[in-house]
């Protein structure tokens, strides 16, 4: 059997909702409906790294944007990426197929059009801090850290890929169906 010479970058708990923040994960394992139609199609999936577990380890709290948008938290997600965009690179160098990269909406760190926004600061049980946290936090339009910093090495090396995101409030757009028309894979060789 042929390779298909194609794959999709995917984030990491999308493949792995054991690596989300504790009480985040709307299914057991992987998200069926989008990795089992790539699989039965023969597209390759390219799991990213998950730069939260990573970083913060799987006792984190749930951050928002501000408060992964420091340099050392883009620097490690740089970090991260360099080997992955090192080998984009050199598969698209040799004729692969790279069809684009599926993040997570509402993520800090995999948000392609919509992150979360809203941290105000404070020490946890002191005063008012925990409550005034909760209610400035919102979802609103933006790419997540991780994301960004992918973004921008592939910019630097001339590397063009679509992004598109899986929206887990909206049960319609868990499927590889629904990604494959945001990632314009209906209009154009993939």
């Amino acid at each position: 059997m042929n390779r298909s010479r194609r794959y999709v970058l995917i984030s990491h708990c999308l493949l792995n909702v054991n690596a989300k923040v504790d009480g985040y994960g709307l299914y057991p394992g992987a998200l069926e409906p989008l990795v089992l139609p790539l699989i039965k199609s023969g597209i390759g999936i390219f799991q990213l790294p998950c730069p939260e577990a990573t970083f913060a380890g799987a006792r984190r709290w749930g951050m928002t944007v501000e408060q992964y948008d420091i340099p050392a938290y883009r620097r490690h997600s740089r970090w991260l990426l360099e080997q992955v965009v090192d080998q984009v690179e050199d598969d698209l160098a040799n004729g692969v197929s790279v069809l684009g990269v599926v993040g997570v909406d509402g993520s800090p760190s995999c948000g392609v059009d919509c992150t979360c926004y809203g941290y105000t600061g404070g020490m946890i049980g002191g005063g008012d801090a925990v409550a005034r946290s909760v209610e400035s936090g919102r979802m609103g339009s933006g790419q997540g850290v991780f994301m960004k910093v992918l973004s921008d090495m592939f910019k630097e090396r001339d590397i063009a890929l679509p992004f598109a995101a899986v929206d887990e409030e909206n049960p319609e757009e868990l499927f590889w169906n629904s990604i494959e028309l945001k990632l314009g894979l209906n209009s154009r060789e993939g």
